[in-house]
């Protein structure tokens, strides 16, 4: 009784530093690891591992539904979901962000549901094919990247572009491996993804209408079942190998996907953000491989058996239920109070709360970063080219990683 009232209190603080996490844009779930293991000998006096690792799981599964609430609401994304933005703002300003919102709910869970039967194929197939992955991720990398710059529209698309790619695959290099920044992924999407679409509807003087709460949205249908083989085929990939994350998983996802089709763009985002929670808890069982960091840290901390393995992916069952409802209900107020909001004031607050969190975080360095990769997002829009060629900033990086 004792044991299942302390596994139900982690459970529960998971949950709600996921929601933290989540919805404040800077903190991630690997800061809240980083203190767990800083904390490591006091907290191991009350907790068990089990228990610390059931606490790191529901965490990562609650925040994977959480964070696009500010992404597709207050267009201020993380790695995992900074595609989301351009979809997501594009339906808030439509009045179906809420629908947006429902969407990557309905992709985390369809896809985490179908990834749960699958888990045992994936394990044979990390045992057995680990070696044949690493080989083949580099030329599918230069490949599709390759292949959004030549389908670009006009030859003027093309190279801005590919000057697009180029010049925030350069800034990707040099925040990622010559700075000494902490947590340069933040003001590098928030820049290149949030601030320079806000700036981008500022100037378009988009108003924010009032949001429909009532879309009907299909979780069984043959068109999503797709969406969710895209995300697992995804987030499968990205679990394995290194340098890889959920933002390369929707790189290579993006490839599956038409350019102007948003819903599926965005249960696919979804798919790969809680899909990925779960592959690379069975990635560490598999073959003791971390690829994450707040995986990484529970390497440090529990011993993974099948046992434990066992809790853990009933624990991120129950987490996926709490953060789906979590999140619906939580989008669901945003979208009742937003439209009765100044959109361009509301952006000019967004824009400065994102500045002195990245300030706070990485100093006046980051701040720096912050204002050129603003410049580089804001070289799509204003040139007709696709802003995913922004990815570029960790594309380049991980080529070079494989090379």
């Amino acid at each position: 009784m004792v044991e299942l009232l302390s596994i139900t209190m982690v459970l529960i603080l998971g949950c709600f530093a996921g929601i933290i996490t989540g919805l404040l844009p800077g903190i991630h779930t690997n800061t809240v690891a980083a203190l767990v293991l800083a904390s490591l000998s006091v907290l191991l006096h009350y907790f068990s591992p089990l228990s610390l690792g059931i606490f790191l799981t529901s965490m990562v599964v609650v925040h994977s539904f959480v964070d696009f609430i500010p992404t597709i609401f207050l267009g201020a994304p993380e790695a995992e979901t900074a595609l989301g933005v351009l979809p997501g703002h594009k339906m808030l300003l439509e009045g179906q962000g809420y629908k947006a919102l429902k969407l990557t709910v309905m992709g985390g869970l369809g896809s985490f549901a179908m990834g749960l039967f699958l888990q045992p194929m994936f394990m044979f197939a990390v045992k057995n094919g680990y070696y044949l992955l690493e080989k083949i991720i580099l030329p599918l990398l230069i490949l599709t990247s390759a292949y959004f710059i030549l389908t670009e529209k006009s030859f003027s698309n093309k190279s801005w572009a590919l000057l697009i790619f180029l010049l925030s695959g350069v800034l990707g290099i040099v925040c990622l491996e010559s700075l000494p920044l902490k947590e340069p992924l933040f003001p590098l999407l928030s820049g290149l993804f949030g601030i320079s679409t806000l700036i981008v509807s500022m100037s378009a003087n988009s108003k924010i209408p009032e949001q429909i709460i009532d879309e009907d949205v299909k979780i069984l249908d043959w068109k999503n079942f797709i969406n969710y083989i895209k995300s697992i085929l995804s987030s499968s990939i990205m679990s394995v190998l290194p340098a890889l994350g959920s933002a390369q998983a929707t790189i290579l996802a993006q490839s599956f996907t038409k350019e102007k089709d948003h819903e599926s763009f965005l249960v696919i985002v979804g798919g790969i953000n809680t899909a990925s929670a779960l592959f690379v808890l069975t990635t560490l069982f598999a073959i003791d491989r971390a690829r994450t960091g707040v995986i990484a840290v529970m390497k440090n901390v529990l011993t993974l058996d099948l046992q434990s393995y066992l809790y853990l992916v009933i624990v991120s069952i129950i987490a996926a239920v709490i953060g789906a409802i979590l999140t619906l209900q939580l989008g669901k107020f945003l979208a009742n109070k937003i439209s009765k909001i100044n959109y361009r004031k509301t952006s000019i607050i967004i824009i400065a709360f994102i500045a002195i969190l990245v300030f706070i975080i990485s100093g006046f360095m980051g701040l720096l970063v912050l204002s050129v990769s603003t410049a580089i997002g804001l070289l799509a829009p204003l040139s007709g080219a696709r802003r995913i060629h922004a990815m570029g900033v960790l594309v380049i990086p991980i080529i070079l990683y494989f090379i």
